[in-house]
């Protein structure tokens, strides 16, 4: 049931959070540790800036940022496209790397499992972290707001905010989502119905809006140290204010020697590590203005926002410069034909400097189960990252619409290894800058998320970088 903002927040302004924001920088460099943020996707960057982005995680690679001390780094593992015994394997395999790592280069680390704000991912990923670490006394944070895409959590409940109303996740088509499907919007009713009932609602503790804001941070603290081994706690927040003082506590915790695993979303990784805040991407600051070329935008997303974007930017090209993708057509054999033809096109309108719009037929194929659905959708992917490999005019950028477009795009088609963010284009869509390596070095990369943004936000973007 929605309920009106003003009914239940006392306004707090983000400017507040500035000397919250710098101490906590204080306290995560006390730690003097690395923070490994494990992204189930490739957009929970889209909060923070000059920050390593990594595809590989072997425990050579590991070593390498331990030894260099590296504050904070991103692993891109996509495994929300994954089944979940797939995913599972995945952070298995990451965790004992980490382990290790840690052992080898006497490094301590914070883990982060980054996952979505609507609460869609395998949440099992949490639990093979902790048990992969194998600490005795390790409990798990749960903070999904991402106060950027309008998410918050007040009295245990989760919402999206829209307009002057607060909707329960649950009642918005996030929770139907085809795969990760979910009934609850109170986040302690969420952890019983994802963990099939083994966490019950009543065991899970929480830290209030209204605690944060009227106790102290020692208070919050003891808290958090009273937790016993296993324990999970939900952290509620209405905005960064909340969210940057209620991590002061997890911070003191942690340095009392509290172990905490976090599932979070993205704006608690820049609260963490005390990253303060920093403006929107200008355009000179992402592509070379004097490029000749036209740029790349690549739709893969069926989520409704994304279709919604989508549809308002088509309106406002020409048919030369609009591409569909038939996803029946993919599906069947013979398709490499006629991605042929879509390649040839994309490349002969970028050449003259025109942008072009690559998308998806909006007509959403399912299989018989969820794996089967994850397997169409890779399927698809796969056919999108075709498109990209076979580009031989340079783009001015590249933008990916969808976690798993943006993902495959990057790692399969540009053949990325190392990237780095260099900001947001717009709130809660980050630009990396393509390393080396890749199909196109130094390429403008922009990825912006399914379920972020409003109507006009595609083509703003797009208009922007014209």
């Amino acid at each position: 049931m929605s309920i009106l903002l003003s009914d239940i927040s006392k306004e707090l302004p983000l400017e507040d959070t500035s000397n919250y924001r710098c101490l906590n920088k204080k306290l995560f460099k006390d730690l003097d540790r690395t923070c490994v943020v494990i992204d189930d996707d490739p957009t929970g960057n889209q909060t923070v800036y000059d920050i390593p982005l990594l595809t590989g995680w072997d425990l050579e690679t590991l070593v390498h940022e331990f030894k260099n001390e590296t504050p904070a780094f991103f692993l891109l593992t996509n495994s929300r496209s994954l089944s979940q015994e797939k995913s599972s394997e995945v952070y298995q395999e990451i965790s004992k790397n980490i382990l290790r790592a840690s052992e080898l280069t006497n490094r301590e680390f914070t883990v982060i499992s980054r996952s979505d704000s609507t609460l869609r991912g395998h949440f099992s990923e949490v639990n093979v972290v902790k048990n992969a670490l194998n600490y005795n006394n390790i409990i798990t944070v749960f903070l999904p707001v991402m106060f950027e895409g309008n998410r918050v959590t007040v009295n245990d409940v989760h919402y999206i905010t829209d307009g002057d109303y607060l909707v329960p996740v649950n009642e918005t088509p996030f929770s139907q989502d085809h795969t990760f499907a979910y009934s609850k919007a109170d986040l302690k009713e969420w952890i019983q119905e994802k963990t099939n009932g083994e966490i019950k609602a009543s065991d899970v503790f929480s830290l209030s809006v209204e605690a944060i804001r009227n106790k102290n941070k020692e208070w919050l603290c003891e808290q958090i140290m009273s937790l016993h081994a296993g324990a999970f706690c939900v952290l509620n927040a209405l905005n960064y204010h909340d969210l940057d003082k209620g991590v002061q506590a997890l911070l003191l915790a942690e340095k009392l020697g509290k172990k905490i695993v976090y599932r979070t979303s993205s704006s608690f990784v820049p609260s963490y590590i005390g990253l303060e805040p920093k403006s929107l991407l200008t355009p000179e600051k992402i592509i070379d203005l004097n490029t000749q070329t036209g740029g790349v935008v690549i739709v893969g997303s069926y989520v409704s926002k994304s279709s919604q974007q989508l549809n308002y930017a088509l309106k406002h090209y020409s048919e030369n410069e609009i591409i569909e993708v038939d996803v029946d057509t993919i599906l069947k054999e013979g398709a490499d034909a006629y991605l042929a033809v879509i390649i040839s096109k994309i490349d002969e309108n970028i050449a003259t400097g025109n942008d072009v719009i690559v998308y998806t037929s909006r007509k959403l194929i399912t299989g018989a189960s969820a794996n089967s659905n994850i397997n169409i959708a890779l399927r698809v992917s796969n056919a999108l990252v075709d498109l990209v490999k076979g580009m031989s005019v340079r783009p001015k950028y590249l933008l990916a619409k969808g976690g798993i477009t943006s993902h495959d795009l990057a790692i399969k088609g540009l053949g990325m290894k190392r990237s780095r963010v260099l900001g947001q284009i717009q709130p809660g869509i980050p630009v990396w800058e393509m390393d080396e390596e890749t199909k196109f070095p130094k390429l403008p990369y922009i990825v912006f998320p399914g379920n972020v943004g409003d109507e006009r936000s595609l083509l703003t973007i797009i208009q922007k970088l014209s």
